[in-house]
């Protein structure tokens, strides 16, 4: 049997190894012996390294965001040896693209292992606490009235994540050509954002009309600001999570917020809105289902 096959099953045996019952690991481990004619030695502590690329946890690897990933190195990476091997089963998982299940009792570090691993390779971790009353509306989303607002603010964060990203990434690459050359867009930014007063923003309820004008006005900051990260995309080979047709995308959310500020559109609506879980994964991001156990059989039943 070719060798990375063998070592393919025993990654997955390594990772039936963490997560099922003494019993179950015993049998794989066994079954492992009986086809390769090998016994299997599972490291209990195996070693983590971290570069500007990858995280290596073991024998397994997984690239690491760069744009967004944590500046820690291997002399700043202090891993206590018992969650090790948890580590390398929930990267191996990572690697696969597989459904992570962590099981322990409360305070276990459950959690606490996901944040690292989100920390480490640069992912944004978005935490969800399940319960009896969770509905499938909340995960998914639901059809609700048209509010432009709403739309406004999901713009907003929208664009501060493709500056924030742009400007990781620009200045990993070129401090200098960055502060010489990209200073109109960050400008552009700062001067959108003095425009948006924290009171405003706190709920569609405070805005008075000349408020809201006056933001609505600043639309046309962001499409030049998104203007220009899309000529740098063309222009430069940087390795950014989103594309030309994204940014395209939030262009046209902007030039509907516009136009039905121009046109003072007052009809009642309705928009499909998504769900927390659907925005996590339109962003290529993660997600922590806490308390999984809990919630409503139908909502299990939608991820299974």
């Amino acid at each position: 049997m070719p060798e990375k096959l063998k070592v393919d099953c025993f990654l997955n045996i390594l990772y039936v190894q963490r997560m099922r019952t003494a019993a179950d690991r015993k049998e794989v481990l066994r079954i492992y012996e009986e086809v390769f004619g090998v016994k299997p030695f599972i490291n209990p502590h195996p070693r983590v390294q971290l570069n500007s690329k990858y995280l290596i946890v073991g024998n397994t690897v997984i690239k690491r965001n760069i744009s967004r990933s944590s500046k820690l190195s291997n002399s700043g990476l202090n891993i206590i040896p018992s969650i090790r091997h948890s580590m390398e089963a929930v990267v191996h998982c990572i690697k696969h693209q597989w459904l992570c299940i962590l099981v322990g009792p409360p305070c276990s570090g459950k959690t606490s292992l996901i944040r690292l691993l989100a920390q480490l390779t640069g992912n944004v971790l978005n935490e969800l606490s399940l319960s009896t009353t969770t509905d499938i509306s909340e995960l998914l989303g639901c059809f609700e009235q048209y509010n432009a607002f709403r739309n406004f603010r999901s713009v907003i964060a929208q664009v501060e994540r493709y500056v924030s990203e742009y400007c990781n990434l620009q200045l990993e690459f070129s401090k200098v050509a960055f502060m010489s050359e990209r200073t109109d867009l960050i400008t552009k930014w700062l001067a959108f954002l003095s425009t948006m007063n924290s009171s405003s923003m706190a709920s569609s309820t405070s805005i008075h009309l000349e408020n809201w004008e006056s933001m609505m006005n600043s639309l046309s900051l962001l499409v030049e600001i998104i203007q220009q990260m899309k000529l740098d995309i063309v222009q430069n080979e940087l390795p950014f999570s989103w594309s030309t047709e994204e940014l395209n995308k939030t262009i046209k959310v902007i030039s509907k917020l516009q136009d039905d500020q121009q046109r003072r559109s007052r009809s009642v609506k309705f928009e499909w809105v998504a769900g927390l879980l659907i925005k996590a994964i339109e962003n290529g991001e993660w997600i922590v289902l806490e308390n999984a156990n809990l919630c409503n059989p139908t909502v299990i039943f939608t991820f299974s």
